[in-house]
């Protein structure tokens, strides 16, 4: 067996490392178990009328919410980390019929997200309350895992805080 063979994966992901280290404009890699892909080809596009359900985008979180909307807790830790770039799936558009059931939130008549009553550190989360067709130029927003800090928590964000639109490549 060629060595090729035996690590293909292993050597293509590295390869994507290390292009998204030489050409940063182009690739995001996540390292949060938020989503389900982690490397994603950055499409910086304003776009916006063309953004739909299921894709990935890039946006500002401290951009687009007041601070005293968010955590405390979160907020220092996207200042700490000095990268206020946050991906996530849109998992329901402008137009569409969104649903909130108890903790649950559809999209579609499609369970897309299920929001905790505490985060994985203990605080009380407070939980974005709709139900009603998304208004224009607004989207939610939604991460894989159970755990992602999302739509379900800090609401809409509008189509016009999206940096880039991306494409998940792993």
């Amino acid at each position: 067996m060629t060595i090729w063979k035996k690590y293909k994966i292993f050597i293509v992901i590295i390869l994507i490392v290390i292009a998204g280290a030489a050409v940063p404009n182009y690739f995001a890699v996540t390292t949060t178990p938020s989503l389900n892909k982690r490397i994603f080809f950055i499409i910086k596009s304003k776009q916006i009328e063309k953004l739909k359900t299921g894709d990935y985008v890039m946006f500002s979180l401290l951009k687009s919410k007041p601070e005293s909307d968010l955590p405390p807790k979160l907020v220092r830790m996207i200042k700490d980390d000095g990268e206020d770039s946050q991906i996530k799936k849109i998992g329901c558009a402008a137009g569409e019929e969104l649903k909130n059931i108890g903790n649950e939130f559809y999209c579609k008549n499609k369970l897309i997200a299920k929001a905790k009553e505490y985060s994985l550190g203990g605080e009380r989360l407070k939980k974005f309350e709709f139900s009603g067709k998304i208004p224009e130029g607004n989207m939610f927003l939604v991460g894989d895992h159970v755990d992602s800090y999302d739509s379900r928590y800090f609401g809409f964000i509008k189509a016009k805080d999206i940096i880039a639109t991306l494409y998940p490549l792993l």
